[in-house]
Protein backbone atom coordinates (compact mmCIF):
# COMPACT_ATOMS: atom_id res chain seq x y z
CA UNK A 1 0.00 0.00 0.00
CA UNK A 2 2.81 2.41 0.86
CA UNK A 3 4.50 1.71 -2.46
CA UNK A 4 1.23 2.42 -4.29
CA UNK A 5 0.81 5.72 -2.47
CA UNK A 6 4.37 6.85 -3.18
CA UNK A 7 4.09 5.76 -6.80
CA UNK A 8 0.88 7.74 -7.16
CA UNK A 9 2.54 10.81 -5.69
CA UNK A 10 5.42 10.38 -8.07
CA UNK A 11 3.17 9.93 -11.11
CA UNK A 12 1.04 12.91 -10.17
CA UNK A 13 4.07 15.12 -9.73
CA UNK A 14 5.87 13.73 -12.76
CA UNK A 15 3.31 15.42 -14.97
CA UNK A 16 4.62 18.76 -13.76
CA UNK A 17 8.21 18.08 -12.59
CA UNK A 18 11.08 17.44 -14.95
CA UNK A 19 13.03 14.58 -13.36
CA UNK A 20 16.45 15.22 -14.98
CA UNK A 21 16.67 18.75 -13.63
CA UNK A 22 15.73 20.15 -10.18
CA UNK A 23 12.54 22.20 -9.92
CA UNK A 24 12.71 25.79 -8.70
CA UNK A 25 12.80 25.85 -4.91
CA UNK A 26 9.95 28.34 -4.63
CA UNK A 27 7.39 26.52 -6.79
CA UNK A 28 4.89 23.77 -5.96
CA UNK A 29 3.97 22.39 -9.39
CA UNK A 30 0.90 20.17 -9.53
CA UNK A 31 -0.09 20.77 -5.90
CA UNK A 32 -3.47 22.37 -6.50
CA UNK A 33 -4.46 20.15 -9.42
CA UNK A 34 -3.60 16.88 -7.72
CA UNK A 35 -4.67 17.49 -4.12
CA UNK A 36 -8.24 16.33 -4.72
CA UNK A 37 -7.08 13.15 -6.48
CA UNK A 38 -4.62 12.30 -3.72
CA UNK A 39 -7.14 13.21 -1.04
CA UNK A 40 -9.71 10.74 -2.40
CA UNK A 41 -7.02 8.06 -2.74
CA UNK A 42 -5.74 8.48 0.79
CA UNK A 43 -9.26 8.56 2.26
CA UNK A 44 -9.71 4.97 1.06
CA UNK A 45 -6.16 3.88 1.91
CA UNK A 46 -4.58 2.95 5.20
CA UNK A 47 -2.78 6.26 5.60
CA UNK A 48 -0.05 6.77 8.21
CA UNK A 49 1.94 10.01 8.39
CA UNK A 50 4.85 8.41 10.25
CA UNK A 51 5.14 5.49 7.84
CA UNK A 52 5.10 7.73 4.78
CA UNK A 53 7.64 10.16 6.27
CA UNK A 54 9.99 7.29 7.14
CA UNK A 55 9.72 5.95 3.60
CA UNK A 56 10.40 9.37 2.14
CA UNK A 57 13.52 9.77 4.28
CA UNK A 58 14.78 6.48 2.87
CA UNK A 59 13.97 7.66 -0.64
CA UNK A 60 15.67 10.97 0.10
CA UNK A 61 19.01 9.26 0.82
CA UNK A 62 18.71 7.35 -2.45
CA UNK A 63 17.72 10.42 -4.44
CA UNK A 64 20.66 12.43 -3.08
CA UNK A 65 22.97 9.93 -4.70
CA UNK A 66 21.31 10.78 -8.03
CA UNK A 67 21.19 14.55 -7.40
CA UNK A 68 17.36 14.67 -7.23
CA UNK A 69 16.65 15.98 -3.68
CA UNK A 70 14.01 18.44 -4.92
CA UNK A 71 11.73 15.62 -6.08
CA UNK A 72 11.50 14.11 -2.60
CA UNK A 73 11.05 17.55 -1.08
CA UNK A 74 8.13 18.17 -3.43
CA UNK A 75 6.60 14.83 -2.38
CA UNK A 76 6.97 15.73 1.29
CA UNK A 77 5.23 19.05 0.75
CA UNK A 78 2.36 17.44 -1.16
CA UNK A 79 1.86 14.80 1.53
CA UNK A 80 1.94 17.43 4.24
CA UNK A 81 -0.80 19.40 2.48
CA UNK A 82 -2.88 16.26 1.92
CA UNK A 83 -2.48 15.22 5.56
CA UNK A 84 -3.91 18.56 6.67
CA UNK A 85 -6.83 18.19 4.27
CA UNK A 86 -7.59 14.64 5.42
CA UNK A 87 -7.49 15.55 9.10
CA UNK A 88 -9.76 18.49 8.41
CA UNK A 89 -12.28 16.45 6.41
CA UNK A 90 -12.29 13.60 8.93
CA UNK A 91 -13.22 16.07 11.69
CA UNK A 92 -16.34 17.21 9.86
CA UNK A 93 -19.59 15.98 11.46
CA UNK A 94 -21.36 13.16 9.65
CA UNK A 95 -24.57 13.53 11.64
CA UNK A 96 -25.98 15.21 14.74
CA UNK A 97 -24.32 12.77 17.15
CA UNK A 98 -20.90 13.90 15.90
CA UNK A 99 -21.92 17.50 16.58
CA UNK A 100 -23.05 16.64 20.10
CA UNK A 101 -19.80 14.79 20.80
CA UNK A 102 -17.84 17.83 19.64
CA UNK A 103 -19.64 20.06 22.15
CA UNK A 104 -22.43 21.49 20.00
CA UNK A 105 -25.42 20.93 22.29
CA UNK A 106 -27.83 23.34 20.61
CA UNK A 107 -30.87 21.97 18.80
CA UNK A 108 -31.76 23.33 15.38
CA UNK A 109 -30.43 23.49 11.82
CA UNK A 110 -26.89 22.26 11.24
CA UNK A 111 -24.61 21.31 8.35
CA UNK A 112 -23.37 17.71 8.23
CA UNK A 113 -21.20 15.75 5.78
CA UNK A 114 -22.74 12.27 5.54
CA UNK A 115 -21.40 11.06 2.18
CA UNK A 116 -18.38 8.71 2.39
CA UNK A 117 -15.62 9.75 0.02
CA UNK A 118 -17.24 13.14 -0.60
CA UNK A 119 -15.79 15.31 2.19
CA UNK A 120 -17.13 18.58 0.75
CA UNK A 121 -20.73 17.42 0.11
CA UNK A 122 -22.85 18.83 2.94
CA UNK A 123 -26.57 18.85 3.71
CA UNK A 124 -28.71 20.75 6.20
CA UNK A 125 -30.42 18.68 8.90
CA UNK A 126 -32.36 19.38 12.08
CA UNK A 127 -30.57 18.23 15.25
CA UNK A 128 -32.49 17.37 18.42
CA UNK A 129 -30.37 17.43 21.58
CA UNK A 130 -33.05 17.84 24.27
CA UNK A 131 -34.59 14.35 24.03
CA UNK A 132 -33.17 11.10 25.43
CA UNK A 133 -29.55 12.24 25.66
CA UNK A 134 -29.54 14.14 22.35
CA UNK A 135 -27.58 13.44 19.20
CA UNK A 136 -30.72 12.79 17.13
CA UNK A 137 -31.03 13.65 13.43
CA UNK A 138 -34.72 14.34 12.72
CA UNK A 139 -36.03 12.99 9.41
CA UNK A 140 -39.82 13.41 9.80
CA UNK A 141 -42.07 15.80 11.68
CA UNK A 142 -45.81 16.44 11.79
CA UNK A 143 -47.32 19.27 13.82
CA UNK A 144 -50.58 21.15 14.30
CA UNK A 145 -49.17 24.47 13.07
CA UNK A 146 -51.39 26.71 10.98
CA UNK A 147 -49.44 25.90 7.80
CA UNK A 148 -49.72 22.17 7.10
CA UNK A 149 -47.89 20.06 4.51
CA UNK A 150 -49.57 17.61 2.16
CA UNK A 151 -47.83 14.25 2.69
CA UNK A 152 -49.71 12.50 -0.12
CA UNK A 153 -46.71 13.00 -2.40
CA UNK A 154 -45.08 11.25 -5.35
CA UNK A 155 -42.26 8.73 -5.27
CA UNK A 156 -39.68 11.28 -6.41
CA UNK A 157 -40.80 13.75 -3.71
CA UNK A 158 -40.44 11.13 -0.99
CA UNK A 159 -37.06 10.19 -2.43
CA UNK A 160 -35.70 13.76 -2.43
CA UNK A 161 -37.62 15.21 0.54
CA UNK A 162 -40.15 18.01 0.99
CA UNK A 163 -41.64 20.48 3.46
CA UNK A 164 -40.25 23.00 5.94
CA UNK A 165 -37.37 21.49 7.93
CA UNK A 166 -38.25 23.68 10.93
CA UNK A 167 -41.93 22.68 10.83
CA UNK A 168 -43.55 19.77 8.94
CA UNK A 169 -41.17 17.92 6.64
CA UNK A 170 -39.83 14.65 5.26
CA UNK A 171 -36.03 14.45 4.91
CA UNK A 172 -35.94 12.22 1.83
CA UNK A 173 -35.43 8.48 1.41
CA UNK A 174 -32.11 8.81 -0.42
CA UNK A 175 -30.44 10.80 2.35
CA UNK A 176 -32.06 8.54 4.95
CA UNK A 177 -30.49 5.57 3.18
CA UNK A 178 -27.07 7.24 3.28
CA UNK A 179 -27.35 8.11 6.98
CA UNK A 180 -28.45 4.62 8.00
CA UNK A 181 -25.90 2.77 5.87
CA UNK A 182 -22.65 4.03 7.40
CA UNK A 183 -23.19 2.58 10.88
CA UNK A 184 -25.93 0.86 12.90
CA UNK A 185 -28.68 3.35 13.73
CA UNK A 186 -31.45 3.46 16.29
CA UNK A 187 -34.84 5.09 15.74
CA UNK A 188 -36.91 7.15 18.16
CA UNK A 189 -40.52 8.19 17.49
CA UNK A 190 -42.33 10.75 19.65
CA UNK A 191 -46.12 11.06 19.47
CA UNK A 192 -48.65 13.53 20.91
CA UNK A 193 -52.46 13.60 20.79
CA UNK A 194 -54.99 16.44 21.05
CA UNK A 195 -55.76 15.74 24.72
CA UNK A 196 -52.25 16.41 26.00
CA UNK A 197 -51.09 12.80 25.97
CA UNK A 198 -47.60 11.82 24.83
CA UNK A 199 -46.01 8.49 23.98
CA UNK A 200 -42.71 7.29 22.55
CA UNK A 201 -41.33 4.26 20.74
CA UNK A 202 -37.69 3.34 20.25
CA UNK A 203 -36.11 0.75 17.97
CA UNK A 204 -32.54 -0.44 18.48
CA UNK A 205 -32.19 -1.41 14.81
CA UNK A 206 -33.16 0.87 11.93
CA UNK A 207 -31.97 0.81 8.33
CA UNK A 208 -33.35 2.02 5.00
CA UNK A 209 -32.15 0.23 1.87
CA UNK A 210 -31.15 1.70 -1.47
CA UNK A 211 -33.29 2.95 -4.34
CA UNK A 212 -32.75 -0.40 -6.10
CA UNK A 213 -34.33 -2.13 -3.07
CA UNK A 214 -37.18 0.44 -3.06
CA UNK A 215 -35.83 1.76 0.26
CA UNK A 216 -36.64 -1.47 2.09
CA UNK A 217 -37.04 -1.07 5.86
CA UNK A 218 -35.17 -3.03 8.52
CA UNK A 219 -36.44 -2.30 12.02
CA UNK A 220 -36.52 -4.14 15.34
CA UNK A 221 -35.72 -4.28 19.09
CA UNK A 222 -38.68 -2.20 20.27
CA UNK A 223 -38.92 -0.37 23.61
CA UNK A 224 -41.18 2.44 24.83
CA UNK A 225 -44.75 3.13 26.00
CA UNK A 226 -46.55 3.71 22.66
CA UNK A 227 -46.75 0.04 21.67
CA UNK A 228 -44.91 -1.62 18.80
CA UNK A 229 -46.53 -0.54 15.52
CA UNK A 230 -43.40 -0.54 13.33
CA UNK A 231 -42.09 -4.11 13.48
CA UNK A 232 -44.98 -5.20 11.26
CA UNK A 233 -43.32 -3.16 8.47
CA UNK A 234 -39.94 -4.90 8.79
CA UNK A 235 -38.71 -6.05 5.39
CA UNK A 236 -41.17 -3.90 3.43
CA UNK A 237 -40.29 -1.55 0.60
CA UNK A 238 -41.60 1.99 0.59
CA UNK A 239 -44.84 2.80 -1.24
CA UNK A 240 -46.42 5.99 -2.60
CA UNK A 241 -49.63 6.59 -4.52
CA UNK A 242 -47.69 6.38 -7.79
CA UNK A 243 -45.47 3.42 -6.84
CA UNK A 244 -47.19 0.47 -5.17
CA UNK A 245 -44.71 -1.79 -3.34
CA UNK A 246 -46.92 -3.17 -0.55
CA UNK A 247 -47.88 -6.82 -0.02
CA UNK A 248 -51.50 -6.43 -1.18
CA UNK A 249 -52.69 -7.17 -4.70
CA UNK A 250 -56.17 -5.68 -4.30
CA UNK A 251 -55.30 -2.04 -3.56
CA UNK A 252 -52.49 0.47 -3.09
CA UNK A 253 -52.21 1.20 0.64
CA UNK A 254 -50.43 4.52 0.05
CA UNK A 255 -53.21 5.69 -2.23
CA UNK A 256 -56.12 4.86 0.06
CA UNK A 257 -54.27 5.87 3.25
CA UNK A 258 -53.16 9.18 1.68
CA UNK A 259 -49.43 9.09 2.38
CA UNK A 260 -46.21 7.22 1.63
CA UNK A 261 -45.01 4.54 4.06
CA UNK A 262 -43.52 1.06 4.47
CA UNK A 263 -46.88 -0.67 4.05
CA UNK A 264 -47.44 -4.38 4.34
CA UNK A 265 -51.17 -5.32 4.59
CA UNK A 266 -51.53 -2.32 5.05
CA UNK A 267 -50.15 -2.05 8.57
CA UNK A 268 -50.48 -0.68 12.10
CA UNK A 269 -49.28 2.87 11.52
CA UNK A 270 -48.92 5.64 8.98
CA UNK A 271 -47.37 8.79 10.38
CA UNK A 272 -47.50 10.35 6.90
CA UNK A 273 -51.30 10.24 6.63
CA UNK A 274 -53.84 13.04 6.34
CA UNK A 275 -53.91 15.67 9.10
CA UNK A 276 -57.33 15.08 10.64
CA UNK A 277 -57.72 16.41 14.19
CA UNK A 278 -58.32 13.56 16.62
CA UNK A 279 -61.13 11.12 15.89
CA UNK A 280 -62.31 10.83 12.29
CA UNK A 281 -64.89 8.60 10.58
CA UNK A 282 -63.81 8.02 6.97
CA UNK A 283 -64.01 4.54 5.49
CA UNK A 284 -60.25 4.07 5.17
CA UNK A 285 -57.56 4.63 7.80
CA UNK A 286 -56.36 7.93 6.39
CA UNK A 287 -55.12 9.85 9.44
CA UNK A 288 -51.79 10.18 11.20
CA UNK A 289 -52.30 7.10 13.35
CA UNK A 290 -50.47 4.72 15.65
CA UNK A 291 -52.83 1.80 16.13
CA UNK A 292 -51.28 0.46 19.35
CA UNK A 293 -52.02 3.75 21.11
CA UNK A 294 -55.21 5.35 19.72
CA UNK A 295 -56.33 2.82 17.12
CA UNK A 296 -56.90 3.38 13.41
CA UNK A 297 -59.49 6.17 13.63
CA UNK A 298 -57.57 8.78 15.59
CA UNK A 299 -55.22 11.26 13.87
CA UNK A 300 -52.36 12.46 16.07
CA UNK A 301 -51.48 16.10 16.71
CA UNK A 302 -47.72 15.75 16.49
CA UNK A 303 -45.07 13.19 15.51
CA UNK A 304 -41.32 13.19 15.07
CA UNK A 305 -39.01 10.47 13.77
CA UNK A 306 -35.26 10.70 14.37
CA UNK A 307 -32.12 8.56 14.23
CA UNK A 308 -28.67 8.40 15.82
CA UNK A 309 -25.83 5.84 15.87
CA UNK A 310 -26.67 2.96 18.17
CA UNK A 311 -23.11 2.82 19.56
Amino acid sequence: MLLILLTTVGLAMARQISIPGPAPATSKPGLVNHQSVLNNLLLYASYCDTCVETALETCNRISEQHQQPSFIQEAKEVLKEISVMINKSESRPRHCKDLLDSGDTGSGLRLVYPYPGQPHHNVTVFCEHTVDGGGWTVFQRRSSDSIRQDFNRTWIEYKLGFGDIEAEFWMGLELLHVLTSTTLQELRIDLADYEGGERWAKYGVFNVGSDEAKYRLSVGRYSGDAGDAMTDSHGQSFSTHDQDNDALNTLNCAEVWRGGWWFKICGHTNLNGYQYQGTYSTHHHEGIFWHQWHGWKYSLRQTSMMIRPAF
